[in-house]
């Protein structure tokens, strides 16, 4: 059975920080002080659950009118399976209902084609965050 929970940054992260830690310090290496940037407290997190347990998350944050989406991982085990989808239908629903000016990622550059069928299209250059290459991109409307 697949669940999503939306949990506020307030609210206690610990399932969605482990799957953050697994993914992003312990697999990509990104170091600890660039994942935990202080932007939690003020996000959504949605983390899905498969038959109760935890295995995808993403959060998203308003700031200046705009929101941005971020920290989306799926635990390796489960990648491929579509889990991620529907994770960014949900985010994607939610956000229709925040009428925001415009919704902003940045996606590592090996997942650009998965943000695209979402209606995000790529804006400026390749850059390195964490030592891993991105793209910024934004949400254009299908018309």
């Amino acid at each position: 059975m697949l669940e999503i929970k939306l949990l506020k940054g307030t609210d206690n992260l610990t399932e969605a920080f482990r799957i953050r830690e697994k993914v992003f310090i312990k697999e990509q290496r990104v170091p600890p002080e660039l994942e935990w940037d202080g932007m939690d407290k003020i996000a959504t997190h949605f983390l899905l659950y498969l038959d109760k347990t935890p295995i995808g998350t993403a959060r998203i944050f308003g700031k200046d009118g705009n929101w941005y989406i971020g920290r989306m991982a799926i635990l390796k085990e489960h990648r491929k399976k579509g889990y991620g989808k529907l994770i960014m239908e949900n985010v994607m629903e939610f956000l229709k209902t925040q009428k925001p000016g415009k919704i902003v990622l940045h996606a590592q550059t090996t997942v650009l084609g998965f943000y695209e069928k979402f209606g995000f299209n790529e804006i400026g250059g390749e850059f390195l965050d964490a030592g891993i290459k991105h793209k910024a991109m934004v949400y254009s409307p299908r018309k």
